[in-house]
């Protein structure tokens, strides 16, 4: 299979699901580094039949299975915050709004 790569479960676990490239983004890589043309919609039907479409979006997590979760960036800590921030003063603008 040396020659069709995305037929490899074992790359497309690596593209797909460690280094979190979408489909069009291993199309393009395929391209610019085998020289292989392919649609997304064939590296779907490949990652669909080995299970990999489980990993796609916010469901991919990359744990290492102990239970422990991976550590949160500076920026979605920062987005956590502020959209905390967002709903206290809704709700204090609500009581505000009551009196």
């Amino acid at each position: 299979m040396a020659n069709e790569p995305y037929k490899d479960k074992a790359f497309l676990y690596e593209m797909y699901v460690q280094r979190r490239m979408n489909l069009t983004d291993i199309c393009k890589h395929l391209k610019d580094s085998y020289n292989i043309e392919v649609t997304p919609q064939a590296i779907y039907n490949w990652a669909k039949k080995y299970d990999l479409l489980k990993f796609r979006g916010k469901g991919r997590n990359l744990s290492s299975g102990n239970g422990q979760k991976r550590p949160k960036s500076q920026a979605q800590l920062d987005a956590e915050q502020r959209k905390r921030d967002m709903i206290k003063r809704s709700k204090q603008q609500k009581k505000m709004r009551g009196r």
